[in-house]
């Protein structure tokens, strides 16, 4: 019986095998398509929200893949998309490269809020909070606001109150992140940053978790399961652990392509985001009508 159980697994693994080698890599670079959507929060608008109610706020908070996370979860938070924004309107569009190399565009984090759950202002708790900023342009701690819009002059009176009612009850986080490093600028274009950035982190740990599996494959971490089918198992000569081994170099190298080849960089409008928040919204309510 033993004996035929592994024949089984063998005859298995021998089917399955192209299916499995063709798809690796892509999972891999590429993780799943519903992690990547970065416009879109699991947590909706209830169906008592009103429109008027999902706004948008545009913060410089340093290394955006954190805070762009920490803010999704927070209550009220509808949305994050994460971009680069700061630099005069004449500029050109930027690119994750010359942001790095540049000193005009913030790395940024878009907001679409539900202000009947969280006030501006408690957002701007949550900014301070999560925000990892550094003295440089890429990374400075910035409150976005249009001053050209009544909700914008808004925006702007209560920031300033809020920084400097903190700065002068010297208020810091527990690291000692001061309020003074916090400027309140007039908002310019924003552009969403490259896929590869939105929903970073989320993605980085299904393929770190891929990349530990492969790695275990291709050490012989798996040649005893199955009664040793797994180590006996070979595709076109080559044995099961030198197979994990290309799976893990082809992903890789997908990954550095994606990188080096993504130019997806857009412009999105002040409303976008709330536009895509409040289009699920819907789509979720005729999914609950049917």
């Amino acid at each position: 019986p033993v004996d035929s159980h592994s024949k089984v697994m063998r005859h298995l693994l021998v089917l399955n095998a192209p299916l499995l080698l063709s798809t690796a890599p892509m999972v891999v670079a590429f993780t799943a398509g519903s992690l990547s959507r970065p416009m879109q929060s699991a947590r909706l608008p209830t169906t008592t929200s009103s429109l008027h109610a999902v706004r948008e706020a545009t913060f410089g908070m340093g290394c955006f893949w954190e805070p762009a996370e920490s803010l999704l979860k927070q209550p009220g938070v509808l949305a994050t998309t994460v971009g680069y924004t700061g630099a005069p309107s004449s500029k050109a569009p930027p690119t994750y490269d010359t942001v790095c190399f540049g000193n005009d565009y913030v790395e940024a984090v878009k907001v679409a809020y539900d202000d009947d759950v969280v006030s501006y202002e408690q957002l701007l708790d949550y900014f301070f909070e999560f925000q990892r900023p550094k003295y440089s342009r890429q990374y400075a701690s910035v409150v976005f606001v249009d001053e050209r819009s009544e909700k914008g002059e808004e925006e702007k009176k209560i920031a300033t109150v809020w920084r400097e009612t903190n700065i002068e009850t010297k208020v810091k986080r527990a690291d000692n992140v001061p309020y003074e490093i916090v400027q309140i600028e007039q908002a310019t274009p924003f552009y969403r940053a490259e896929e590869y950035h939105q929903r970073y982190w989320e993605k980085q740990r299904l393929r770190a978790l891929l990349t530990v599996a492969l790695v275990a494959g291709s050490s012989g971490a798996y040649d005893g399961f199955f009664n040793g089918a797994v180590g006996d198992f070979s595709l076109f000569g080559l044995p099961f652990d030198t197979l994990c081994n290309g799976v893990f170099l082809v992903g890789a190298g997908w990954m550095l392509l994606e990188r080096s080849s993504a130019r997806d960089v857009r412009e999105m409008k002040s409303g976008d985001l709330a536009a895509m928040v409040l289009e699920g919204e819907q789509k979720e309510r005729l999914i609950q009508q049917h």
